[in-house]
């Protein structure tokens, strides 16, 4: 009767066990897969146009009157435009609808696309949650196992808890260390290639994540192929040119927050400015740079911002053939404030190459900080 008792006791306790595995188990995947699960998916296509009926304000300030024909290479499942004109300028970012547009047999093809890509990233999400609790159930019935197995075997109860009590504290590290890492959308890498004679160049990318939008299109077992020009010209094999090669993906890293800058958002464009230059980036680069990025930080009362080097090149690294003589990268993460936050600067002159000599390339892009992998998952 004792026996069964303790059986009884044991296999509740067991039962406890395999439950806390599940629940750290689908909770972990579930967060791993948080930007597969929620992230609208950027469309990339080849240029077509928008006419508006009315003015727009670039994000330099530059007023372009109703008519004006914009190319239109971007678009989200939300339908909001990327514009551009006169080369590399981007009209307007997060703010011209695909309604506001005149219809045109492009941007219906374009809405129709939106839905459809819509209907898919409902299906992912059912998908890999799904996944997560197939998952968290086998883990559970595993550790149910192993669990009944120590207590049953070891006659010593006290002995048969401290052994699941070591069990537990190991799988509590291994939790408080992955919590430090978080899932990211990395958001318009470009990557600029300055080869000192025409080149045919291979860029390959190595994610600790996953591409969602490339443009020209990325060949998973091959990369990006293009001849490059000494003025950063890019052809690929189509014929098709393009001024750099264009990436969004999920990225899992670990940041260094130890350092940065706290800065106002009417403050931002100024500060990029001067960062940038310290950073390594031509002129162009920079305004390319601000354009994209001053739309979604000068609305903040401030701004903490850290440039990243070795959490972002761990989590993505560039295989470049023929081996480029410079690299410059430079990756923001940031964060709005409510309020003021005193730290330590960040010495920018240290983290890329003073001078361009030989085959440059140049890459920026950045992420939005949004807090540890588990703390995303209920965003």
């Amino acid at each position: 009767m004792k026996n069964i008792v303790i059986k009884k006791r044991i296999i509740i306790f067991c039962l406890i066990e395999a439950v806390i595995v599940a629940a750290v188990v689908i909770s972990f995947e579930m967060a791993l897969n948080r930007a597969a699960r929620i992230t609208a998916p950027l469309l990339t296509h080849g240029v077509h146009t928008a006419v508006f009926d009315h003015d727009i304000k670039g994000c330099d300030g530059t007023v372009y009157p109703a008519g004006t024909v914009f190319k239109v290479q971007y678009i989200d499942s939300s339908g909001r435009l990327t514009l551009y004109a006169d080369g590399w300028v981007m009209v307007s970012k997060g703010k011209i609808k695909l309604s506001e547009a005149q219809s045109n047999p492009d941007l219906i093809a374009f809405a129709e696309e939106i839905a459809a890509a819509e209907k898919s990233v409902e299906k992912e999400k059912i998908k890999y949650d799904f996944r997560a609790v197939v998952i968290g159930l086998v883990a559970a019935l595993i550790a149910f196992w192993i669990f009944f197995a120590i207590n049953y075997s070891i006659g010593d109860r006290s002995i048969a808890d401290v052994v699941v009590l070591i069990i537990h504290i190991v799988l509590s590290i291994f939790a408080a260390l992955f919590l430090h890492y978080y899932a990211s959308k990395a958001k318009a890498p470009v990557i600029y290639l300055y080869p000192q004679d025409e080149t045919v160049i291979n860029v390959r990318l190595s994610l600790n994540g996953e591409l969602n939008t490339t443009c020209p299109l990325y060949d998973e077992k091959s990369g990006w192929n293009v001849i490059a020009s000494p003025d950063g010209t890019l052809t690929d094999l189509s014929g098709k040119e393009y001024s750099f090669l264009f990436w969004e993906g999920d990225i899992v890293i670990r940041p260094d927050l130890s350092k940065g800058f706290c800065v106002k958002g009417e403050d931002t464009a100024l500060f990029l400015e001067w960062s940038l230059k310290q950073l390594g980036l031509s002129e162009v680069e920079r305004d390319s740079f601000i354009m994209f990025w001053l739309p979604e930080l000068e609305s903040s009362e401030y701004n903490i911002i850290t440039f990243q080097t070795d959490s972002y090149e761990s989590a993505v690294s560039m295989d470049i053939t023929p081996e480029p003589d410079t690299v410059i990268r430079v990756n923001m993460l940031w964060y709005p404030s409510n309020s003021y936050v005193d730290m330590e600067p960040q010495d920018l002159t240290s983290i890329n190459p003073s001078e361009r000599e030989g085959f440059t390339v140049v890459e920026w892009g950045g992420e939005e900080y949004v807090g540890s992998v588990l703390t995303s998952l209920f965003r």
